[in-house]
């Protein structure tokens, strides 16, 4: 039986039957406003306060931005910047914005180097930090490097690869275009991951419901229910009770 690596979340531990499965590469998509990168950083919060190092990667946001926003959302975690200096927890990026500027001149050798140049800072970090837990933040921004999707496709498989071999468990985030369940188009690299998680935005009357789905993962049972939830000072928590996701 595999090992799973608990998320620290509770409705996501639930609806994993007890977390991800130890060395697998989860996507966690949503549209914009849906908090993936925030249930992404209190996924790496909880295993860092359960001892395990962890990485969280930025490829759009400072590390500081990243840390504040966090601090903001979760008041309740009072204790990051401690965990922080103890360095179980690294939050780092790669400052890319004027690369993806760049792109326009159809130059995709230049932005296949770029990608490959970020993958190696990655791995560097992962091995120089000891991190089993790994946060990649969002991958959407190679997609924009790379406008050819085989290529991109490719590429990011050359990532989930050196992630295997580092034998991380690690959530990816990706940005896709509608908030919607009913409305949600599978991506072609939906397929390379291990898993996928899926956060919605869905309006209701004059309210926006925020929800998550397992969509997929691999090698292990999952729940097939769709569970609102909210952002809240604790985390992400259910609004239905915890013990109904199945």
């Amino acid at each position: 039986m595999r090992l799973r690596v608990n998320t620290g979340i509770s409705i996501l531990d639930k609806m994993l039957n007890n977390g991800i499965p130890e060395g697998d590469q989860v996507a966690l998509a949503g549209s914009a406003g849906v908090g993936k990168t925030l249930t992404a950083f209190e996924f790496l919060y909880k295993n860092a306060k359960a001892g395990h190092s962890s990485l969280f990667f930025s490829l759009e946001e400072s590390p500081i931005q990243i840390v504040e926003n966090a601090k903001a959302a979760f008041t309740d975690f009072n204790d990051i910047d401690d965990i922080i200096a103890k360095g179980v927890l690294t939050v780092e990026g790669a400052d890319i914005k004027d690369t993806i500027r760049a792109a326009g001149s159809g130059d995709q050798s230049q932005m296949n180097y770029v990608f490959s140049s970020v993958v190696n800072q990655i791995s560097n970090s992962i091995k120089a930090h000891n991190a089993t837990r790994v946060v990649i933040d969002s991958l959407t921004t190679f997609k924009l490097l790379l406008k050819e999707p085989l290529t991109y496709r490719l590429l990011s498989l050359s990532l989930l690869s050196v992630l295997k071999e580092l034998k991380v468990t690690s959530l990816l985030t990706l940005e896709v275009m509608t908030g919607s369940r009913d409305h949600l188009q599978y991506q072609p690299e939906f397929f390379i991951y291990d898993g996928i998680i899926a956060l919605y935005a869905t309006a209701e009357e004059r309210n926006r419901i925020h929800s998550l789905e397992v969509l997929k993962m691999r090698g292990t049972k999952h729940s097939f229910r769709t569970v609102p939830y909210v952002i809240a000072d604790n985390g992400i928590n259910p609004i239905i009770a915890v013990e109904n996701v199945l």
